[in-house]
């Protein structure tokens, strides 16, 4: 069977999509993981503290519900804040005040992860 010159274009965008896809997927987690690597060698660990619980409609899916931990730290005397999307499971078993450790970069405080999530990333 003979495919179309039309077929054939759209056969050649569809590869060059997926393949486009497959590549930025690929730098997004390399620079995930160099993020890791960088927050467990350099990161400070401190003490944060969920003040607040939020649930809302998926935007993308308005019948599953997305689920988020907001979380308290300290640094110099600076509050910051971070917000983290959670299972449902978990969200419903974090109540406001549940204290846990975060690793923040000294550069920028902001930059910040659940210190468990760096286990891996320890030498």
């Amino acid at each position: 069977m003979k495919m179309s010159p039309i077929g054939a274009i759209l056969l050649v965008v569809v590869i060059a999509v997926v393949a486009i896809g497959i590549i930025a997927y690929s730098a997004l987690r390399g620079e995930e993981e160099a993020l890791m690597r960088r927050l467990a060698a350099e990161g400070i660990s401190v003490q944060a503290e969920v003040i607040k619980r939020e649930q809302n409609p998926n935007p993308d899916n308005p019948i599953r519900m997305q689920y988020w931990l907001i979380f308290r730290y300290t640094v110099s005397g600076t509050p910051y804040d971070y917000r983290e999307m959670v299972n449902q499971a978990e969200f419903e078993n974090t109540p406001e005040g549940t204290r846990l450790s975060l690793t923040y970069l000294p550069s920028d405080p902001r930059v910040v992860t659940r210190t468990q999530r760096l286990l891996p990333y320890k030498q």
